[in-house]
C-alpha cells in the first residue's frame, strides 16, 4: 500500500474514532455543570413602540448571557436558581437609545431591589463582556456576585468573601463610567455586608446549614442544637440592626424548616425567640408554645 493511501487511512480512522468519543461521552462531561441558573422576566410595557420592538431580543440575550457563564468556580456547590427581573422605561437621547430600569435579583433566600438602573442598549448590540466595562451587564453582574456571595456563606462561615470582592471590583468600575448614577447606593449596599452586623449575620448561616446537612437520626439533638443556636444568633443580629433585611428574608424563606424541626423537640426556646423576631407570625408561632 502507497504511503499516502495509509496516511489517509489512518486519518479516516482517527475521524470516526473522534466522532464515536464525542458521542459517548455525555454532555455533562464536555463543559463544567453551570452553578447558577438563571431565569428572566424583562417586562417591556412602559416603553414606546419602536422601542418595543427594538428591545424583542433583549431577554433572550441576558437569559443567554446570564446561564452561559462559569460564575462559581468552587466544584462543591449545589447549582441553585436565580431570578433576574427587569422593568425596562425609555430615557431620551439624541445619540443612542438609552434606557432606565428598576431590577430585581433573588436568590434561593434573599432578594436585592434597586430601580436606579440606567444603561445604553442598541437594537443589535449582544450582551457579552469584553475588555471595557458595560454598564448594562455591570449592574447585573454587581448583584448576581452579591447573591452568589450570600449562597456560598452556606458552605462555611464567610466562605462568599471572594464574591463580595468580585461585586466590589464590578462597583468601581461602575463609579467611574459615564452612568454612574445610583452606584452611591450600590456601595451602600455592599459597604453594609462587610460591616460587624452582616459579618455575624453571614456567620449564623454556618451554623445554620451546617445543622441541615447532619441527616442521621442519630445526629438530630446536634441538628437541633445548632440550628437553635443559629436562630439564637439571629435574634442578636436583629436587635443590633432591625434593618437587616436579609436576616428578615431569612426568616422568611427558613421558619417552616424550623418549625418542622423543633415541633416535636418539647423545647418552646426557639418559638419564643421567633414570637420576638417574627412577630407577623405570633400566632402561628404560639401553637408550639403552649
Amino acid at each position: 500500500m502507497r504511503r499516502v493511501d495509509s496516511l489517509r487511512l489512518f486519518l479516516m480512522f482517527l475521524i470516526f474514532f473522534l466522532i464515536f468519543q464525542l458521542v459517548a461521552i455525555p454532555p455533562a462531561a464536555l463543559a463544567r455543570d453551570k452553578k447558577v441558573r438563571a431565569k428572566v422576566n424583562v417586562i417591556l410595557d412602559k416603553l414606546p413602540a419602536e422601542k418595543k420592538k427594538r428591545m424583542a431580543g433583549f431577554h433572550e440575550k441576558l437569559l443567554s448571557y446570564l446561564n452561559s457563564r462559569e460564575w462559581i468556580e468552587e466544584d462543591y456547590v449545589i447549582p441553585f436558581e436565580i431570578g433576574v427581573q427587569l422593568f425596562l422605561e425609555d430615557e431620551f437621547s439624541t445619540i443612542e437609545d438609552r434606557y432606565r430600569c428598576s431590577i430585581v435579583v433573588s436568590g434561593p433566600d434573599i432578594q436585592y431591589f434597586d430601580k436606579r438602573g440606567r444603561f445604553p442598549f442598541q437594537e443589535n448590540e449582544e450582551l457579552k463582556r469584553n475588555a471595557e466595562y458595560v454598564p448594562a451587564l455591570g449592574l447585573i453582574d454587581f448583584y448576581v456576585y452579591l447573591v452568589i456571595a450570600n449562597e456560598l456563606d452556606k458552605y462555611g462561615a464567610l466562605e462568599g468573601t471572594p464574591y463580595f470582592e468580585k461585586a466590589r471590583s464590578v462597583l468601581q468600575q461602575g463609579k467611574f463610567s459615564r452612568f454612574f448614577e445610583g452606584w452611591d447606593r450600590r456601595e451602600e449596599t455592599l459597604r453594609a455586608t462587610f460591616s460587624d452586623n452582616y459579618k455575624k449575620f453571614r456567620e449564623l448561616k454556618d451554623y445554620y446549614f451546617y445543622g441541615l446537612s447532619l441527616e442521621k437520626p442519630e445526629e438530630l439533638a446536634t441538628k437541633r442544637d445548632y440550628i437553635k443556636q443559629a436562630v439564637q444568633k439571629l435574634e442578636q443580629v436583629l436587635k443590633d440592626n432591625n434593618d437587616n433585611l436579609a436576616a428578615k428574608q431569612f426568616i422568611d424563606a427558613h421558619y417552616q424548616e424550623v418549625l418542622d424541626l423543633f415541633k416535636d423537640a418539647g423545647d418552646n426556646t426557639v418559638f419564643k425567640i421567633l414570637i420576638r423576631i417574627d412577630p407577623d407570625r405570633e400566632a402561628l408561632y404560639e401553637e408550639y408554645v403552649q
